[in-house]
Parts: structure tokens; sequence; C-alpha cells
């Protein structure tokens, strides 16, 4: 009995539903590496040897400027270069509960609790400014939030600083601005000094004294010296706290904070001195030297000159100079995120500031200060090696980590080994995939020219024969 039904090339890939699978989801995860959105005003915090990077304000799908609930990290335990990052994405398992941006972060380093200060948050569906919650905390281990209890009375919301904390934990906030974007009625400039005391979740206000206080101020560095000393570099302030007559503050004349003794003093540097600058980062090399990158002059507009500086703190008086870099200079960033690990200044994120390039960046650059010099490469730390003195954090999102701590560190694959494992395997199961598929061709191909000749299996001309069986399509639901 002959049929009109037309003959259907039996696919032997039907059969093999699983190696299929497998070989997709191993291309995919090979061919689809996480890359984050581009973005500035991201707080970051190195916890073991994991580099987190929190929050930021970057671009929604619908195009519109936004904070983030984002959370990334880097492993340092493992080498890499700048045109493979081994990113890992926490956002879908561990995301912050509230949109935030512009925020500062402590902790860390031998803690696995990082808690995020003040800054703008919004609701994570309606984008509403709301804040209601000043300090998250985020247990690293766990990969959780909560919002701790703290007691004693808070100081109030604000943005645009830097904060540094010492070896007890304890965080100095100081200055800053808050304004209708942190939730506030007005405009609002800063020049008081609180600290978050980590260890005990308190608050406490300072009383400050010296023959001069600093004026209110933001978008400047802060960055804590061995015995005790904060420098606070750049940035720009007003006359007044409601922010009137803004200028920017002279790189040669550095407000200086002595934790010790609650003492402000005005300094004067000596040497290249460099332009003035905000949004820029600083970092404390085991030397003395503070090293100085990026940020805005002239309204925001233009590139800070030169993008590189140096303060030598261990000569009398500070001395500046202005070293060039070998390699390729990143563009000039502003809003940025930068970490120091031993050797190698991690530069992330920011806003550029440079020409046609203008807009937020998501790359990741790296500077050996032994040499001055932007290279391509990072070297993981060995753990004989690794010393908290070296590992330093300085930016206006980001806390400068305390010094000469222990630490251990989690045991996991690196991202990288892992990576390389996941490609060898399934380039394994991929050539064994292909080699059962062939076969299995050959083998269909060689039955049917054993039946039908040199005609192809295809053709609507063709009818089987009468031999072959054929299903009603009608029947047990259509299926075939």
């Amino acid at each position: 009995m002959t049929s009109s039904k037309n003959f259907h090339f039996n696919n032997p890939l039907r059969h093999h539903p699983l190696c299929i699978a497998i070989l997709f989801t191993l291309i995919l995860r090979v061919d689809s590496a996480f890359v984050p959105s581009p973005r500035y005003s991201v707080s970051s915090i190195l916890v073991d040897k994991r580099l987190f990077f929190f929050g930021g304000l970057a671009k929604d799908s619908d195009g519109t400027e936004s904070c983030q609930s984002s959370v990334y990290y880097l492993d340092i335990s493992t080498s890499f270069d700048t045109d493979n990052i081994p990113w890992t994405d926490l956002t879908k398992t561990a995301s912050i509960p509230e949109r935030i941006c512009w925020q500062v972060n402590g902790g860390g380093v031998n803690s696995s609790i990082v808690y995020l200060f003040g800054g703008i948050t919004q609701n994570n569906l309606t984008k509403e400014v709301i804040s209601d919650t000043l300090v998250f905390a985020f247990d690293t281990k766990t990969q959780q939030w909560t919002k701790p209890s703290i007691s004693d009375t808070p100081p109030e919301r604000r943005r645009e600083l830097s904060v540094v904390q010492d070896n007890s934990g304890k965080m100095f906030i100081f200055g800053g601005l808050t304004d209708p974007l942190t939730g506030s009625r007005s405009t609002t400039w800063f020049n008081d000094m609180s600290i978050l005391d980590i260890s005990n979740l308190s608050w406490l206000f300072v009383e400050t004294s010296g023959i001069d206080i600093p004026p209110p101020q933001a978008d400047f560095t802060a960055t804590m010296l061995s015995n005790g000393t904060i420098l606070y570099i750049g940035g720009r302030q007003s006359d007044s706290a409601s922010g009137t007559n803004i200028t920017y503050k002279r790189m040669d004349q550095i407000w200086t904070y002595d934790t010790n003794k609650g003492y402000w003093r005005l300094i004067t540097t000596v040497g290249t001195i460099p332009g003035v600058r905000a949004g820029h980062s600083a970092v404390l090399a085991p030397s003395g030297r503070i090293i100085v990158y990026g940020g805005v002059s002239d309204n925001l507009l233009t590139p800070a000159s030169p993008d590189l500086a140096v303060l030598d703190t261990s000569t009398s008086p500070f001395q500046w100079s202005t070293p060039n870099a070998s390699g390729t200079p990143p563009p000039v960033l502003a809003y940025h995120s930068t970490t120091l690990i031993e050797n190698y200044m991690i530069v992330a994120f920011g806003n550029k500031t440079q020409g046609t390039s203008r807009g937020a960046s998501s790359d990741i650059y790296i500077l050996d200060i032994t040499s001055y010099a932007w290279v391509t490469a990072f070297k993981s730390i060995s753990p004989t090696k690794t010393s908290y003195d070296t590992i330093q954090s300085s930016d206006l999102s980001t806390s400068t980590q305390p010094s000469s701590s222990k630490t251990t560190y989690s045991k996991f694959i690196p991202v990288n080994t892992a990576l390389i494992l996941g490609v060898t395997i399934g380039a394994v199961i991929s050539v064994s995939t292909l080699c059962i598929i062939s076969f299995l061709l050959f083998r269909h191909w060689r039955k049917y020219r054993k039946r039908f000749g040199d005609k192809l299996p295809f053709s609507d001309s063709i009818t089987p024969p009468a031999d072959i069986q054929m299903p009603d399509l009608h029947e047990g639901g259509g299926r075939y």
C-alpha cells in the first residue's frame, strides 16, 4: 500500500538531545563572558581575595540613567588580563535591596561584612528616591543583605565624599553634600566629622579643634597615613553650608586631620603642583607615596591635568611630582574606583572625560606603581606575600582599608581555572558529540543509499516503498 504522504528525513540529532543541549550550553558559556554595563560612582572594597563592586550610575534597558543594585567581584587570586576579565555577577542572587550610587563603604579585609553608607538610593521598581536606610550591610560569605541597627545619632545622608577606616574598624566620615537627589528638600554642604564604629555598631559625632576648621567640601579624596593622619586632597569647597561660591581646592593646600588628637591643620606642599581636580582617586603605596589619578576640573567639563600625580609624604614638607607613565594610558576618568593591590593600581569604571570618548566606562585599567607603567596583565597575589599594608582603596566611593591585618581566604576554584577546565571539557564533549553525529549520519546515509540509490531523501516526488509503515499524523496527538 502506497501513501501520498511525503517521506521525511529522519534526523539523527533527534535521538541525542542531551548531547545537543550540552554542546549548545558549553558554546554559550564560553562565547558569552559576562561584562558589566558602563557606569560610574561605583563603590569597591577588597574582601579576602575578592574585589567587590557595588551599585553605581548606569543606563537601564530603556536608556534612562539610574542607580543600580548590582553586585560584582573580581577574583584576584588568579592572574588575568584586561581583555579577558574574570567577572563574577552576584546581582541575580545577592542584589542590593535598593538601587544605590554615590555611596561609600567600609569593612572588608579581615571581616566578611561590608557596610554601605549614604549616597542616592532608589526603589528597585519605581526608581523613586528613598532615604529611609542610611547603612546597608553585606555578608560576603552568606551573600545576604541586612539593615544593621546602629546606636546613637547618625549623620545626615550625603554623597560625593570619601571615607577612611583605621585598624580598629572606625570609619571616618567627613564632608560631602546632600540635595534633592538624596531625598533632602534643599542642598547642604558639610564640614562635620562623624565616626561609624563597625566593631560595636555605634555612631560618634566628633568635636574637632584647630586654628582653622576646613570649609564645607565635596569630591575630594581621603587617605590615612600610618601615623593616623588623614589627608583630604583636592575636590571642591563652598563658602557656606548652602553651597554658595563653589571653588576648586588648590592641590598645594591640603587639609589634614589627626585622628589621635582630633586636630585639623592646613599644610602647604611643594614640588610640581598638579592642577585642581574633583572626582579623582588616591591610593597609598607602602613607601608613603599617595598616587592620585584622574578627575575633572573647570566646572566638571575638562580632564584634570596631569592625569597622574604623586605626593611623597616621607619628606618634609610633602612633595608633589608628576611621573610620565609608560604604556597605553586609559582615557582620563572621573568618579571611578581605584584599588591598590600589592604593586598594581586597579582602576575600574568611571566617566570618560576626553573628546569623542566621553561617557561611562566598563573597563579595567592597571598601573604598575613600581615603574609607573600602564600594563594589560594582573599577576595574582601569592598567599605568602599578601600584606594588607599594601592593599589600599580610596576614591569618592571607596574606603581606605586598614593595614597590617591577618586574613584567611575562602576556598573556591579561581574563575580563570574554572574557565579553562570548562573550555577543555567542553572541547572534549564537543568533539565526541560531533564524532557521534558524523557516525550516525554516515550509517543513515549507507542505509538510505542501499534502499533508494542516489535520490535525495527530502524530494517531494519521492514516495516511500510499500514496506515502510508511515505513522498517521492524526493519531496520538499528531506527534511524529
